[in-house]
């Protein structure tokens, strides 16, 4: 197995090698006669060894045999002792397989041969497809959130319009087929802090997806005036550990029920993310540019409740509640706030003039972005 990791080339330097054109390559790739590339990331795929092996296979038996690309995938199915199917079926055949090995079994006790077992597969057919467990591990971490709650769940999901219903019909999905990916989910966040800083790096990708959905969903329910403003980024991290911590107390007895740990999640939430804080927040004077001013609460940027922007080469975070006022000066496509925090202090940032600011009013949540707004300032508190 030790060639088939040695020598990696990229396409063109493996058509230079071969004698074969680039397009005569992307074709072999098509019909299945030359195997995928070894692939260490989303874009990164590369060809070794067995692939120029291969190609000298596919080459003989065209010119001393003259055999059609049919009848050389034929027969090299039938040297390898394995049925024509389709490769792109054969290697999720083989990632869902691991998946719920490294799920069942978890990644450090579950080998190749376990896998290739279990699908009825030799070890070779195995190594056409992936060079490494290692390897299979990254294509399980891409793959584990698009199979972490089918398809029907989700166009359930979508349908929803309360925010919080909605976030509850998410959860009751994931926790469906809990058993089948919190072996791996556990694995993934070991990774986050190992030393392999690719595998680490695919790990940290695979969380970001999974709590984008939860994010999105945020953003949407600030928006429309479902929840209150909030980090919605860091929310989404809480949301899902919050789900994953109720599957696990599940696992641990039977002492409740789903749906009676989701009443209490739900009542929990509803109360986290209510609109009305529990003190009122200060309010601001919002003036446009064209002159007009309204009363304005819960001031957020993009859904978070911090004004964010370029300060010399690094970016600061300005707390909405911390501010006495924030002017806004435009030039074409720059933008600039000017700051004055309630301690006296100042200062300037650079910010994108396409973010929305929003907050609450008395006949609802108003939206509107940077660019039209003139000046925000804190009304007074201490009127008579």
């Amino acid at each position: 197995m030790n060639d088939a990791t040695q020598s990696e080339m990229k396409l063109p330097q493996l058509a230079r090698k071969s004698g074969l054109s680039i397009s005569t390559l992307y074709e072999y790739l098509r019909s299945g006669i030359l195997h995928p590339p070894v692939r260490q990331g989303p874009t990164k795929a590369t060809y070794n060894k067995s692939h120029l092996t291969r190609l000298k296979t596919v080459r003989d038996l065209r010119e001393k045999e003259k055999l059609s690309l049919s009848d050389i995938k034929q027969r090299l199915s039938s040297e390898e002792g394995e049925p024509v199917e389709d490769e792109v079926a054969i290697r999720n055949q083989i990632i869902d397989t691991a998946l719920t090995l490294f799920s069942r079994k978890h990644y450090d006790k579950t080998k190749i041969s376990d896998v290739t077992s279990a699908l009825h597969m030799g070890n070779g057919t195995f190594y056409r497809y992936f060079t490494s467990k290692e390897e299979l591990f990254l294509h399980c971490l891409e793959r584990l959130p698009k199979i972490m709650v089918s398809r029907d769940a989700w166009n359930e999901v979508k349908q929803e319009t309360d925010y919080i219903t909605r976030l509850r019909k998410r959860g009751n999905a994931m926790l469906g087929s809990f058993h089948s990916y919190i072996g791996m989910l556990n694995h993934t966040k070991l990774v986050l802090g190992g030393e392999d800083a690719h595998l680490a790096d695919k790990a940290a990708e695979c969380l970001k997806s999974l709590c984008a959905p939860l994010r999105k969903d945020l953003d949407q329910a600030i928006a429309e005036g479902q929840v209150r403003p909030m980090d919605t980024d860091l929310a989404a991290y809480l949301l899902l550990g919050i789900n994953e911590t109720f599957g696990h107390r599940l696992l641990m007895d039977d002492s409740y029920a789903i749906e009676e740990g989701f009443d209490f999640i739900e009542d929990f939430l509803r109360h986290a993310l209510a609109l009305t804080p529990t003190q009122p927040e200060t309010p601001f004077t919002l003036t446009l540019r064209t002159g007009e001013a309204l009363l304005i609460q819960a001031l957020s940027c993009n859904g978070r409740p911090y004004l964010e922007g370029a300060m010399g080469t690094g970016t600061l975070q300005v707390n909405f509640q911390t501010l006495s006022s924030l002017s806004f000066t435009h030039a074409k496509a720059t933008t600039f706030a000017h700051i004055q925090t309630d301690s006296g202090n100042t200062g300037t940032l650079q910010v994108d003039p396409a973010h929305q600011i929003s907050g609450t009013t008395e006949l609802g949540v108003y939206s509107i972005r940077v660019a039209d707004i003139l000046r925000i300032d804190r009304v007074s508190q201490d009127r008579g």
